[in-house]
């Protein structure tokens, strides 16, 4: 792939993005509550798995970027069908309260 050097760079900072938004994501992936650890977990995996993507199309690596993306795809698929489908026990995105 021939890729221009400013796309290259550019790539790199996605990267770097990225890799601070998988670093703030850690920490409500790991103090989420035992019924409520789905979602903080696929948004650290959407960017911590961004980060490869993002360097092999920096360097031209057609192979990992392919990987890479195998591997990202599950994971964009299942956060877009528990957005489209609401949680057991809510309606509309909100919280059914008894009581």
């Amino acid at each position: 792939m021939d890729i221009p050097t400013p796309v290259r760079w550019l790539m790199v900072a996605l990267a770097a993005v990225q890799l601070a938004y998988a670093l703030r994501a850690l920490r409500p992936a790991l103090r989420a509550a035992p019924g409520e650890r789905t979602d903080p977990w696929l948004a650290l995996a959407d960017h911590a798995l961004g980060i490869p993507v993002a360097l092999a199309l920096a360097a031209g690596h057609l192979t990992v970027f392919l990987y890479a993306t195998a591997a990202l795809g599950p994971v964009l698929t299942w956060q877009l069908l528990r957005h489209l489908r609401p949680a057991p026990g809510r309606r509309d995105g909100r919280v059914r309260r008894t009581g």
